[in-house]
């Protein structure tokens, strides 16, 4: 091998390596930014106000704050990202939820629970309780004396004049 062919070599191996650490190195700054990013759109923050803001990604039928952003949601992921940026200019949340109504219709906002969710399973509960007590209430009474079928019926009263007039048709029968 000539001196020249060595040089060209070693000179071909150097400038690989330096590419290589400089790809390298560009990569990991990217990754440290982005990791930054996903850090940001995933703040307590910007999740407070994406419970606020429906998906419209079409898959779900869930709130910003939906799971789906982490495969990359076409909807929660910019989102989330325009929402930190409007934070980070110094806006409040009503304002940032006021404009995405703007933008996208009333239908996108999502309110707070009712303070009385509570109340459907428990009345449900009682219900249900009150539909047992009835069932066994109603199983357990005892029955009603029904007469015996050998047993003579009971003697009641008859009119005098009704027994008097039947005393008269039949008399005539005896003889």
């Amino acid at each position: 091998m000539s001196p020249s062919n060595s040089n060209s070599l070693v000179r071909q191996t150097l400038v690989c390596r330096i590419l290589r650490a400089a790809a390298v190195t560009l990569l990991s700054f990217v990754a440290l930014a982005q990791d930054g990013d996903v850090a940001q759109i995933g703040s307590a923050d910007v999740l407070r106000v994406g419970a606020h803001i429906a998906c419209r990604c079409g898959s779900c039928k869930d709130t910003v704050a939906c799971p789906m952003a982490l495969q990359g949601c076409g909807f929660c992921n910019p989102a989330r990202v325009r929402i930190a940026k409007m934070q980070q200019a110094g806006m409040t949340d009503k304002r940032i939820i006021d404009d995405f109504i703007k933008e996208y219709g009333p239908d996108i906002y999502r309110a707070d629970p009712n303070n009385f969710f509570w109340v459907i399973p428990y009345s449900a509960l009682g219900l249900g309780l009150l539909a047992i007590v009835f069932f066994l209430r109603q199983s357990f009474r005892p029955k009603a004396a029904q007469p015996d079928a050998n047993a003579p019926a009971p003697e009641t009263p008859i009119d005098p004049r009704y027994l008097a007039a039947a005393e008269k048709e039949t008399s005539s029968l005896d003889q």
